[in-house]
Order: structure tokens, then sequence, then C-alpha cells
């Protein structure tokens, strides 16, 4: 567990020198109450803490083919340049294709124009209902086969399927392309995913919806938040672990594919009372905390023996032993005894005033009277 280098050089100080000071003049012990520093135990969340290791994959990636083989005409696209959906990015031959387009409006135009003559002769008896019909039926094959052709011709056209990165061009202007023949990769990296492994044991304190935290080495002094979206259904025999995945934010764009990534997982987390990890004093395999008490308006110090569980960020999770809004010494408490009176100083008197709490090397020793 980590500790903040001024938090270990004001313990250490005030510690040292109430020591020193009490050693050499017994007659401290009578000058008074002892003055300590305390906190309120309140609830705090606790979690269980689960680290394992991971690789980035791209929301989405597709490689960019053509369906029909033919000659290319047009290349509208650079290497890695990012695009939206329906941008066109290369053609081909299209000689072929717009004359069968051209004569299928034709006939279209054509078919309609018959069918409008009729009406007013089908109202009049002059023209066979089933005449009519089948001139009707001609308009529709008409626009069946222009709605072909159009699609034969789009399949000559190749778009971007979605917003995204492009790749390197595979390909050149004038090149004969044939179906399947990859043109590049196209990448959704507006949001990433993590797939990582945890052992089976933990499987069951993991669920959607649960928070993590990665960092990778290529932004070490960044970290990068998401949640998990999905656990796979099966556990892996050599192994024993699970594939999880989780989804990050990358609206910055800074993650790629294929990043390596440390991640942690805060599972099953919950409310519990809590006490900081200074105030305990650990007997052998017991743990005691000293609580002040008022008794006709004096604070007395008083021994209570606590269950610990879990420890996160410098806190100690109390299972049993104190109860919420009750008061624990958390410094100097070298000088307390069960039942001996003590004087509760404000945590402000160890800043200078106007200042933030000082660097290690602007510390102000501070010991208590």
């Amino acid at each position: 567990m980590l500790f903040k280098p001024s938090a270990i050089l004001r313990h250490f100080t005030i510690g040292a020198l109430s020591i020193v000071a009490f050693a050499a003049n017994p007659a401290l012990a009578q000058r008074g109450p002892a003055s300590v520093f305390v906190e309120t135990v309140e609830p705090r969340e606790f979690s269980n803490r689960i680290e394992a290791l991971g690789t980035l994959q791209a929301n989405e990636r597709v490689e960019l083919t053509v369906n029909v083989s033919d000659r290319v005409t047009g290349i509208f696209f650079d290497d890695g340049q990012r695009v939206e959906a329906g941008d066109t990015l290369l053609s081909l031959v299209q000689t072929e294709q717009a004359a069968r387009i051209e004569g299928a409006v034709a006939t279209l135009t054509e078919s309609r124009n018959v069918v409008k003559r009729m009406e007013p002769l089908v109202e009049d008896g002059g023209v066979a209902m089933m005449a009519y019909e089948e001139a009707k039926r001609d308009v529709a094959v008409a626009e069946a086969e222009l709605a072909a052709f159009r699609v034969q011709q789009n399949e000559r056209v190749l778009t971007a399927p979605f917003d995204g990165l492009l790749g390197f061009r595979r390909v050149s202007k004038g090149a004969y392309l044939s179906p399947g023949q990859v043109v590049t990769t196209l990448v959704d990296d507006s949001v990433m995913k993590l797939d990582f492994e945890v052992p089976s044991l933990n499987v069951s304190q993991l669920k959607p919806g649960i928070e993590i935290e990665a960092r990778t080495d290529d932004f070490p002094d960044r970290s990068f938040t998401g949640e998990i979206t999905s656990i796979d259904n099966a556990i892996d025999p050599v192994t024993r672990s699970v594939q999880v995945r989780a989804i990050i934010d990358n609206e910055d764009r800074l993650l790629r594919a294929g990043t390596f990534m440390t991640v942690v997982v805060n599972a099953s987390p919950s409310l519990s009372l809590a006490v900081p990890e200074e105030a305990i004093q650990p007997r052998g395999p017991k743990s005691f905390v000293f609580v002040v008490e008022s008794e006709n308006g004096t604070d007395i110090a008083t021994q209570r023996e606590i269950e610990p569980g879990r420890r996160e960020d410098r806190y100690v999770e109390v299972l049993n032993g104190l109860s919420e809004g009750e008061r624990v010494i958390t410094e100097g408490v070298i000088r307390v005894r069960e039942g001996s009176e003590v004087k509760i100083e404000d945590r402000s008197m160890l800043f200078p005033s106007g200042r933030g709490e000082p660097g290690v090397a602007e510390s102000t020793p501070i010991s208590f009277k």
C-alpha cells in the first residue's frame, strides 16, 4: 500500500518528538490531557480489487473489398484518413453499367407514357382492360430492371460502411481488382474493447456495468476508465480463467488496437464503516483503536477491540466493534492510556495559514503538548 511522503514524514516527526519529550521529562505526563487528532467513523465504499492484463481491440474492424472484377478508375482516400459513413473511397469502370442504366431509364419512360395514353381510352372502352393491365406490368418490369442495374452500379463504387480510421491503401488506380481483394481496412475507434482474463474464482463477483480502470505504458501518467459489458460463457480448461470484455471511451482517439494494458476491477462494491489505518493498533492476532467518549464535558479515551476487514486507500473496513459517528484517535495515541483525558486538536494546525498541505521539503514538525 502506498503512502504520501509528506504524511509519512509528518507522522514520524510527530511521534518521534513526542517520544523524546516524554522520555526526557516524565513530568510531561502530569501537565494535562494528551493532544490528539480524531476522525469520525463513517461508511465508505469498499470493493474486492482484481488485477489483470488485457489487450485493446477496435469497436469495429472491417477489410473493405469489392464484389465484382474490373479496373480501378478512381481512388478517393489517403492512408490513415478519417472518413464518415457513406464517403466514396474507390470506383471501378462504369461505362457498360452506365449504358445499361440509360437504356433501362428510356424503357421505363416509354412504358409509363403508354400507360398514361391508355388511361382515358380505358374509361371510354377504346382499350381492353387486359391490354391496360399488361402495360402496367411492363412499367413494373422496367422499374425492377432499372433498380437491378443501379445495384450493380453501386457495387462498382466502394463506400465507407461507418465512421472510422482507414489503414494503408493496397491498390492503385488502373489496377484490376477481383472479388474479395482487400482495398484497405477501416476501424471504428470511437470506443475500444478491452479483453482480459480473470481467475474463475472471481467470476461470481463480476457483472456487466462494473467500472474498471486501465493503464498503459504508452501513457504512463494517465488512466482510462470503462465498464464491463460482457463475460464469456466458458472457463478455459488450461488456465482456469474466464475472458471478460470492457468498453473504454476513446473520444480523443489516443488508444489504438493491440495496445497492452493493465486492468484493475473493483468488484462487489459495498458500504461499510471505516477508520484510517493509522488509528489501528495491532496486538498479536487482535486489533484495537482508541475511541473518544465524552463524560461530564470531558473527553476520555477508551480502548476498543475491532474486527478489521478489507483495506483500500489508507482506510480499513470495520466489521465489528464500532458504530457510525464515534470518534477514533488517529494521531497522538502514544500518550494515551485507557480512561485518560484527551484534548482534541484541529488538524488545520499542521498547515501554514492560507496554504495547502506542505511538501516533504517544507514540512514543519509539530509536537503535541
